[in-house]
């Protein structure tokens, strides 16, 4: 059974992601980088979560196992620790301990090497040779002569900085870090860009980490809450590892993630837009064609390289920009959307009211891994529509811009339902009539 999911590999911190298991996917991969010819340095970062720097010790002793120079970079974003692969040429490859938007409790590990995020081929290739070095070697809890450094985010932030095209107005924007990854970069950043900031949860210490899914507006409800009492131009929320961001406009609004995806697409140079299938019909608007994916952002990449693509996005914030690089990048997405709203002198709402209006209804409920095919065969039995598509999951279309999607996670043992309609009453009450179905049947697969 594979370990990766949508987008590298999650689990139980303590229970899955144990010492052995760690170390041993650390010679995995520095094999397959071998085997790939990848000769250089490995550089490894990680979010805040509590679990993180003992899960990094155990994947660089397995780094260092098979003769690998390891660089520490700490606590850092996960496009940052992308970034400096196209930075400094001596790096094979670089690591994130990270679990994202996950519970706290759990964790994770990104992968990346030939300047981008590793594609699902590769994800297999690493899974086999882990089967190979499987339990070969004991883990010891001792690592030796890795060199600590801040080069990551020093690199990834002068990029974001030569990307803004400044001077910028004399606006005022509130930041809320998450206790994440971003929570020393994006203050920084912000700083020398000259623009006056709020920031909020800004103390990465292990134990105060926000888990935080950027799908869900009400993640964001203390944000919303602070734009107005600031009376600010703009919020911006970062997840846990540093890849996506969220808006909330002048107004106190939760900008979904497709909204300022469309918006990136729509001005930028991008020949045809990229997006996985639960993302909004917001796009097919746009006048450009579309192509859709699985979910996780590895379908993203790999569509984008083979349709000469420059832009992709995923409806949770997840912007990936060819000219930057080929991995989600909430920094870029930040900046980008300032770059926008100098360019047409207009607030983030009245950018947002020159797209078609689409309400999207996101749910999910705890749910064992072995329900998740009679569940999707039962919805396709009692839902109806005039059309079907199978991409990830099932989406049925209930007319010409209504739609509702059964998809289990591949990340924890969730299922997940997603509606979308031209009404938010639609969209709720398709979304809530798809989420009752599921708990319906996982309650009877447990009997």
């Amino acid at each position: 059974m594979s370990f990766f999911g949508t987008s590298g590999i999650r689990g139980d911190a303590k229970n899955f992601l144990t010492g052995q298991f760690c170390f041993d996917i650390g010679r995995a991969f520095a094999i397959f980088l071998e085997r790939s010819g990848a000769e250089g340095l490995i550089a490894i970062g990680m979010d805040p979560r509590e679990s993180s720097q003992r899960i990094k010790e155990a994947f660089s002793a397995g780094l260092q196992n098979e003769g690998r120079e390891v660089f520490d970079e700490g606590i850092c974003s996960a496009p940052a620790i992308n970034y400096i692969l196209i930075t400094d040429s001596n790096f094979a490859g670089s690591v994130m301990i990270t679990g994202s938007h996950i519970r706290s409790d759990f964790n994770g590990i990104k992968f990346f090497c030939f300047k981008k995020e590793i594609l699902k081929n590769q994800e297999k290739e690493i899974e086999e040779i882990y089967g190979e070095v499987k339990e070969k070697i004991a883990f010891e809890e001792k690592i030796v002569g890795i060199i600590q450094e801040d080069r990551a985010n020093e690199t990834y932030k002068k990029m974001l900085f030569d990307l803004a095209e400044l001077p910028y107005p004399k606006w005022k924007v509130v930041l809320d870090l998450g206790n994440g990854s971003q929570s020393k970069t994006m203050p920084e950043l912000f700083k020398e860009l000259g623009v006056e900031t709020v920031i909020m949860n800004n103390d990465p210490e292990p134990g105060k980490f926000i888990a935080r899914d950027t799908e869900v507006e009400e993640a964001v409800d203390e944000l919303k809450k602070k734009v107005g009492e600031e009376k600010a131009d703009l919020g911006i929320g970062f997840d846990g590892d540093g890849d996506r961001a969220v808006f909330i406009d002048n107004e106190g609004n939760f900008i979904p993630g497709d909204y300022t995806g469309a918006l990136v697409a729509k001005y930028g140079d991008t020949p045809i837009i990229i997006v996985p299938i639960n993302a909004s019909q917001v796009v097919e608007h746009l006048g450009k064609p579309v192509i859709r994916t699985k979910v996780g952002s590895p379908f993203v990449v790999e569509a984008m390289e083979k349709n000469n693509a420059t832009f992709g996005f995923e409806s949770n914030g997840g912007g990936i920009s060819k000219d930057i690089m080929l991995s989600r990048d909430a920094g870029s997405m930040a900046v980008k959307i300032l770059n926008l709203l100098k360019k047409t002198e207009k607030t983030l709402k009245e950018l947002v009211s020159t797209l078609p209006k689409f309400y999207i209804f996101r749910t999910k409920v705890d749910c064992k891994t072995e329900f998740n095919s009679i569940i999707l065969k039962k919805a396709k039995e009692e839902f109806k529509g005039v059309k079907i598509e199978e991409i990830d999951g099932l989406k049925i279309w209930q007319d010409d811009t209504s739609w509702i999607l059964f998809r289990p996670s591949h990340n924890a043992p969730e299922f997940r339902v997603f509606a979308e309609a031209k009404s938010k009453e639609k969209a709720e009450e398709l979304g809530n009539k798809g989420i009752q179905f599921v708990k319906k049947i996982a309650e009877v697969c447990v009997s």
